[in-house]
């Protein structure tokens, strides 16, 4: 049980940890998700949805079971997750110069990783469901 002082510790953290306050930094914090554009769901893509509905008609058949459905369905879209997120890796490395050593380009391209670690999780989640 947290005490009366740990209780007005944390709301005063709290009223500290709002995110940022000004224009500009909304503003900056707001255009996150635009750098490569991975946090956007692919069932947005017409032709992504189509590629996966043909995949999984394709790997589950004609099968019945929901759950088999439902697993290879989750499989099919992790990898194409990881595939998109190696293109764009590819993209940014084509693009970026990595002689020259500039910090904040290899800090945009480790943070793929984050992205790729949670695909690769999905997949194998949805495999063991199999």
């Amino acid at each position: 049980m947290a005490t009366e002082k740990q209780i007005a510790a944390n709301r005063a953290n709290a009223l500290r940890s709002t995110g940022p306050k000004t224009a500009a930094g909304r503003a900056r914090s707001g255009r996150n998700a635009f750098r490569h554009g991975l946090s956007l769901p692919m069932e947005m893509d017409l032709d992504v949805s189509a590629k996966i509905r043909a995949l999984v008609a394709a790997l589950a058949g004609n099968n019945p079971d929901d759950d088999r459905q439902l697993a290879v369905t989750e499989i099919v879209r992790a990898q194409l997750e990881l595939l998109r997120i190696r293109k764009v890796r590819a993209q940014m490395l084509a693009a970026g110069d990595l002689e020259s050593g500039d910090p904040k380009a290899l800090q945009r391209i480790l943070a793929l990783d984050r992205y790729e670690r949670f695909a690769q999780t999905r997949r194998r989640q949805a495999s063991h469901k199999l």
